[in-house]
């Protein structure tokens, strides 16, 4: 078979590149029902396990040395990101200044050429 030639097709068979039909409200409700399971399951294991390590002075302090031996081994990376972050952060500040005084500009603009007169 050449490259050109393409195998024909039958003509009752639905091609795949075919949108799926939209979910129906049963689908959507069951999915909503089941994520709602889901998050619920996992919000009361991370309370529990939570209040376990609390309760315990052992594994309280066996977390808060292993957060500043963590802390402490990466902060260099820890100073670099939070730096890094603070620079974007005021960039970004700026730009949004410069960004509604052209917002303010055009509206002043705007107002003085409606109310010129003709």
């Amino acid at each position: 078979m050449n490259d050109n030639e393409k195998p024909k097709k039958a003509h009752g068979h639905k091609s795949k590149l075919q949108k799926m039909a939209p979910p129906t409200r049963g689908e959507t409700l069951v999915k909503g029902v089941f994520m709602g399971i889901v998050i619920s399951g996992v919000t009361h294991a991370s309370k529990s396990i939570t209040s376990v390590l609390i309760k315990h002075p052992l594994a309280l302090f066996s977390g808060g040395l292993a957060a500043g031996y963590l802390t402490h081994k990466y902060r260099k990376e820890i100073i670099i990101v939070g730096s890094r972050t603070a620079k974007e952060s005021k960039n970004f500040l700026l730009r949004q200044r410069e960004n509604l005084m052209d917002l303010v500009a055009e509206s002043r603009e705007y107002v003085a050429e409606r109310d010129d007169p003709k």
